[in-house]
């Protein structure tokens, strides 16, 4: 281990006008640390410790980590500064390998920064801006309505939002539906699927609990002291409270339930889930597999011999080309919530993102067309609309009307033969 420097480190770079300029720093004696020190320049509070686990080697890996990083900030790399790298961040960068992996890595970490300071500063601004703002006194008789002042309606605290969602889903812990959030797929991604992972989970927590029927949904496999669950745990501090409304298990969920009713919902399986079963208890992988396109929940549900499904999406959706068939987690259970409560595949997979869809299979025939179409009865044809699909019934126009305009303006609606329809 290098206990002292006795040259300065020299980095020569060119700037925008191809003119070199030296980055010079000298390294002292008390900014050098030997084998038995545990700081860290610039941050007092960081444990070597407690982010080697004591081991040796990776206190060496941490040591030379922390001196690649500030000769990467010499050479005018954006790296962010030691103050905003907490454990979590030196304990990411130990498990990479490689050197352009930590970078990227450091990169993000710098934009996220600069991305804090510059929303703390608008914060900052706004306060000041508030406080300057002149106030009218009320001995004159007039009232101030504003922010701390007086108000028609009582305000509602964050709080008491919360307060209401959660003891929703404790009601959906008695009555409700149970589904599966299969956790285990922690050592398959990476650290940076980890961390998108994890805020989807995160997703699934706060939507299932705002809904009107929502799930009692079950983290099954989730271990301690993985990536996944170090930063669900930042999202949702309490989650680990006896209180709070989230079921979370190191165990397997064949341990919790019965194996017949247990379904694992798999893209890669043949059987297509037609109807919703409301007695089943649905099996979503946690997993997000840009990197690593195996079909691992279809092999795991054969292994533990547990009935499969997919959702039908092929059926109700026209993919748009170059784009991926895998949906978030947060997705999944949105559609299987809307399921649920409607019965409805066509308002359900509303919840697939638009720019995976390039069409949309209607009710009314096979043939797939981007907009909603409408059968008139007494013409026999199908008419494509031109508003949105959101636009309130009493809107509308009415059929005179309609006719009336479509006379006059050939563009307002385009009508489809129902016959030529049904023979492509």
């Amino acid at each position: 281990m290098l206990k002292y420097l006795p040259y300065p480190i020299s980095v020569l770079r060119l700037g925008a006008s191809r003119q070199p300029k030296i980055f010079q720093r000298s390294f002292s004696s008390d900014e050098c640390h030997s084998e038995d020190e545990t700081t860290v320049p610039s941050n007092k509070t960081l444990d070597i410790k407690s982010i080697t686990n004591g081991d040796p080697q990776l206190e060496h890996k941490f040591k030379v980590l922390l001196l690649e990083t500030e000769v990467l900030r010499q050479e005018g790399c954006r790296i962010p500064s030691n103050d905003f790298l907490k454990e979590h961040h030196w304990k990411q960068l130990l498990q990479l390998d490689s050197k352009s992996a930590r970078r990227k890595l450091l990169e993000f970490t710098f934009r996220v920064q600069k991305k804090r300071e510059s929303q703390q500063l608008k914060k900052e601004l706004k306060r000041k801006e508030r406080g300057e703002k002149p106030l009218v006194p009320e001995s004159q008789g007039a009232l101030i309505y504003d922010l701390s002042h007086n108000s028609m309606l009582l305000r509602v605290y964050d709080s008491t939002i919360d307060n209401f969602h959660n003891w929703r889903a404790l009601q959906a812990s008695m009555f409700g539906q149970k589904i599966v959030i299969d956790c285990g797929y922690d050592t398959e991604m990476t650290v940076r699927e980890n961390s998108n992972c994890a805020k989807q989970l995160m997703y699934v927590f706060s939507e299932n609990r705002k809904h009107d029927d929502p799930f009692d949904v079950y983290f099954c496999n989730m271990k301690r002291d993985t990536i996944l669950f170090d930063t669900l745990k930042k999202s949702i501090p309490t989650m680990d409270e006896p209180w709070f409304p989230m079921n979370v298990y190191e165990c397997s969920y064949l341990d919790l339930f019965p194996k017949d009713k247990l379904v694992y919902l798999t893209p890669h399986c043949r059987e297509v889930l037609y109807e919703y079963d409301h007695d089943a208890i649905y099996i979503i992988g946690a997993i997000v597999d840009k990197t690593n396109p195996e079909p691992l929940s279809l092999a795991k549900a054969k292994k533990e011999g547990l009935k499969m499904a997919k959702l039908p999406l092929d059926r109700y959706l026209q993919w748009s080309s170059g784009s991926g068939k895998s949906l978030a987690i947060n997705h999944v259970i949105n559609i299987l919530l809307d399921i649920k409560t409607t019965g409805d595949w066509h308002y359900a997979l509303q919840h697939v993102p638009t720019r995976k869809v390039e069409k949309v299979i209607t009710k009314s025939s096979t043939k797939r067309f981007g907009g909603r179409l409408s059968f008139d009865k007494d013409s026999g044809l199908f008419e494509e609309k031109k508003e949105a699909f959101w636009k309130p019934k009493w809107l509308n126009k009415s059929k005179d009307s309609r006719m009336k305009s479509e006379e006059n303006n050939t563009d307002v609606g385009r009508q489809i033969n129902i016959k030529k329809i049904l023979n492509d």
